[in-house]
Order: structure tokens, then C-alpha cells, then sequence
């Protein structure tokens, strides 16, 4: 009994010390580098912690200067940059890695401020320890995909794959991930539920021998 109590415990604090188990979540489609009318997102009062991101319009901070601002639904997005950086921007076999990330201005200045952020890889998806912006409306970007057009949709509701909604019988299948991914995915969904998951959403795993 007291094996099975210390072990419990000690999953506990690896769970509290590890950045990939954060409970902190962004969950907003407008921060989409693809969104250029929609604005009024602002970082400015961010809370300074590990983050995970979970819209469906993607993960991952883009890596080019959105130029000219006005996207990610704010004036003065921030983008990840890649000055200083040999290799890949986003780290590997479950590594952190130091960033920076950098202002683009409605100017066209891409980098007339930057803040240093870190990234996690956790397997299946990134964690960044993120700090907040100066003033409004300044944000992080992440995506980019946009929703569906009305009278289309696709698995996720966003594009790619758009396609009309009177035929979208087919159900919603998932990419399949990579093996070494499946046990993250699952023990992520344990830890995360979101709205698809709610909905009935599941992943499924091709073994076609024809691809």
C-alpha cells in the first residue's frame, strides 16, 4: 500500500514538473497568421507560464514576418524568428529549446521588438513558455488555417480540405500520426479533453498496404 502511494506521489510531481503536462491552454483560431480581418487580440496581459496550444488552425508559430502586420488578429503581431538559430526552430526527442520571437509592425518593420520565449517538444505536440506584450494590440501568432466558409466543412471545421457540407457524410478521420506518437496522443487526451473529444472525435490508425 505504501509502494502504490509513493508511486502515485511520484507521478504527481513529474507530472507538476513537466511543461508538457500545463494546464494552461490557447484555444483561439483568430491568433492564424491566415487571419487578416478579424483583430482585437492582445497579449498584453498574459500570464507568464507554459502554454499549449490547441486550435484547430494550428500549433505552430510561423516562422516568416508576417509583413505589414494586421494579422493573427491584432496590429502588431509576434512571429518566431530565426536570426541567431542553426538548425530547426522547433526542438526535437523531447528537448527545450531558447527563442526569440519577433514584432512585425504595420510599418513593415518585421523585428522592431523582440521577447525570448522557450519551446518544449512533447511528442505529438509543442509547449512555449511565453511572457506577455507591451501595450495593445500586440499577440503571439500560431496557425495558419482559417474555418471553413459557410456551407462547407471538413474534419476539423477548418481548411485544408474544405469541401461541400451536404456531402461530408464520409465522418471525420484523423491524420495518423506517427507510432512513437500514439501513446502521447492518448495520455494527452486523458489529460486535455477538448470540445472535439466531447463530441465523439477519436484517432485512427491506417494499416493499408496500399497507403
Amino acid at each position: 500500500m505504501i509502494c502504490i502511494f509513493l508511486f502515485l506521489c511520484l507521478i504527481t510531481v513529474t507530472k507538476l514538473e513537466d511543461p508538457c503536462f500545463t494546464t494552461k491552454l490557447i484555444d483561439d483560431w483568430r491568433r492564424s497568421v491566415a487571419n487578416a480581418a478579424i483583430t482585437g487580440v492582445c497579449d498584453n496581459f498574459l500570464e507568464e507560464g507554459w502554454y499549449r496550444v490547441i486550435s484547430s488552425a494550428g500549433e505552430l508559430m510561423p516562422t516568416e514576418c508576417p509583413i505589414g502586420g494586421y494579422r493573427c488578429g491584432t496590429t502588431s503581431p509576434f512571429w518566431l524568428s530565426s536570426n541567431n538559430v542553426t538548425g530547426s526552430l522547433y526542438p526535437h526527442n523531447g528537448n527545450t529549446v531558447n527563442r526569440t520571437t519577433c514584432r512585425a509592425t504595420f510599418s513593415g518593420n518585421c523585428c522592431d521588438q523582440t521577447i525570448d520565449i522557450r519551446i518544449k517538444d512533447c511528442g505529438c505536440y509543442y509547449v512555449y513558455y511565453l511572457k506577455h506584450t507591451t501595450g495593445c494590440y500586440s499577440a503571439y501568432c500560431f496557425g495558419d488555417q482559417l474555418p471553413c466558409p459557410d456551407g462547407l466543412t471538413s474534419s476539423t471545421g477548418f481548411t485544408p480540405g474544405c469541401v461541400n457540407s451536404s456531402c461530408s457524410g464520409i465522418g471525420k478521420l484523423k491524420e495518423a500520426r506517427p507510432i512513437r506518437c500514439i501513446m502521447s496522443c492518448v495520455t494527452s487526451r486523458l489529460f486535455f479533453p477538448n470540445k472535439e473529444a466531447a463530441e465523439g472525435d477519436t484517432w485512427y490508425l491506417l494499416v493499408s498496404l496500399i497507403g
